[in-house]
């Protein structure tokens, strides 16, 4: 059985991924490699490559880079942390603690300016056996796209509820019971400025550091999605790089 950073080891994807469906991308576009860390160092954008392609307002496939590595984050100190671009990565990336730790049916915590709740027609299901990981990764690239990725993990019972956090008020009142199992997964674009969108909110993102350090300790794992369409990366990494001072 492969492990994660096999999966992991840098690849394209072709033009029948989900997530290149999403704008009839004609380019294969790439996945990173996943390095794995014992503390944040900084993330570096992928010039070269695009991640993600999507339809403009004139019906034109435009093309985005992301992170020219994804970050796994382990030490004894804190729970495992994964920072990738495109958030449907989540799914693999909590299938991958679920299966080596036996967590099932955590509460979600969903920070996002989006729900990623849309229809999936496509389901998953989980019996924690020998293998499956490399299903679960093939789920990811075929079956889900951003905007989906949610309601496969609840119907295979990888989590049990979830918490959607789409604007800074919710933030600011979100009380967490720290004897449920949850998992705090984190899309940076939440951080953007609401009117004018090539800028962040440093309001949003000093909430979002305070609330981190708050919770992070108390969760299973989190996962941090860089959201190349929604978010310029060089800002991405700023929020990043801020998060984690």
């Amino acid at each position: 059985m492969k492990t994660l950073q096999e999966l992991y080891s840098w690849f394209f994807l072709d033009t029948t991924c989900a997530n290149a469906k999403i704008s009839n991308c004609k380019n294969f576009l790439r996945v990173a490699p996943l390095e794995k860390v014992n503390r944040y160092n900084g993330a570096q954008i992928d010039k070269k490559n695009f991640v993600f392609a999507e339809k403009n307002f004139n019906w034109e496939t435009e093309y985005f880079h992301g992170l020219k590595s994804f970050l796994w984050i382990e030490n004894s100190d804190f729970p495992p942390i994964f920072i990738f671009d495109n958030h449907n990565h989540a799914i693999i990336f909590r299938y991958n603690i679920i299966y080596n730790k036996k967590f099932r049916n955590a509460e979600l915590i969903h920070i996002d300016q989006h729900s990623d709740c849309r229809e999936n027609e496509n389901h998953l299901e989980i019996n924690s056996r020998e293998y499956e990981l490399e299903d679960v990764f093939k789920f990811w690239n075929e079956k889900c796209n951003v905007w989906n990725f949610i309601p496969p993990a609840i119907e295979s019972w990888m989590i049990s509820n979830q918490i959607q956090i789409r604007s800074t008020t919710a933030l600011k009142n979100l009380m967490i019971d720290k004897n449920k199992n949850f998992i705090l997964d984190i899309d940076l674009d939440f951080c953007l400025d609401w009117i004018s969108k090539d800028k962040i909110s440093l309001e949003a993102v000093e909430l979002l550091k305070t609330k981190f350090y708050e919770i992070w300790k108390s969760t299973l794992w989190i996962t941090i999605a860089t959201s190349p369409y929604f978010l310029d990366q060089n800002l991405a990494i700023s929020i990043l790089n801020i998060l984690f001072s």
